[in-house]
């Protein structure tokens, strides 16, 4: 059950004691060459995120685990990673995890090595379909793998009652687990934040 709500009343969160809780991020990076408007709104919308968790939290409890797509360490190695892939979400992770919360391994090392090394090959344009075949088969396999190993890996690690936040692509297709009750965090800015990218990579490559 996914319940896209960041404010909830208090009668309705009692609902959720003892549950598994899952806030779910929709994750947005900043594309290389963005203008300014762009910029504004990527920022906007981490900060809209920022008070969207922290009105859960205090309906629901404060998240006690953080978890990032593609990270595969604990700790302050993952945050050293998330800051590198995840600049404008980062400091709202790192002082989640200054707080409450602690940043859990998400990913197998192996698996997003082997995803990420079709999805290089996909890049290249293969000429023979036969490698492109290959390629698109092992690419959308690992990926396939991914998610159900995230979602195992979430019913499994949260404990009843506890609070964690997932940071994860929005088109992900996890199929999370009936004990886990996963919110969907929204901000206003989003709709706003997905029409800008559209528009951004929708604009012919330059010297087209």
């Amino acid at each position: 059950m996914t319940t896209e709500l960041s404010r909830i009343p208090r009668p309705q969160a009692d609902r959720f004691s003892g549950k598994k809780k899952l806030f779910l991020v929709p994750n947005y990076v900043l594309p290389p060459g963005a203008t300014e408007d762009g910029r504004e709104l990527v920022a906007r919308y981490w900060s809209e995120v920022r008070d969207s968790v922290s009105s859960l939290e205090r309906s629901l409890g404060a998240v006690s685990r953080v978890y990032h797509e593609l990270i595969c360490v604990d700790g302050e190695d993952g945050l050293a990673q998330i800051e590198a892939m995840n600049p404008n979400g980062c400091p709202f992770i790192r002082a989640m995890c200054q707080s409450s919360a602690s940043l859990y391994a998400l990913e197998d090392a192996e698996l997003v090595a082997e995803h990420t090394d079709w999805q290089r090959v996909l890049s290249l344009g293969p000429a023979s379909q036969k490698v492109f075949s290959m390629a698109l088969d092992g690419y959308q396999t690992t990926l396939a793998a991914r998610f159900e190993a995230i979602g195992e890996r979430i019913a499994d690690e949260i404990e009843e009652g506890e609070s964690a936040a997932l940071f994860i692509r929005e088109d992900h297709r996890i199929q999370f687990s009936g004990g886990v009750q996963v919110f969907f965090v929204a901000p206003p800015s989003l709709d706003a934040l997905k029409r800008w990218l559209d528009g951004f990579f929708s604009q012919p490559a330059s010297g087209e």
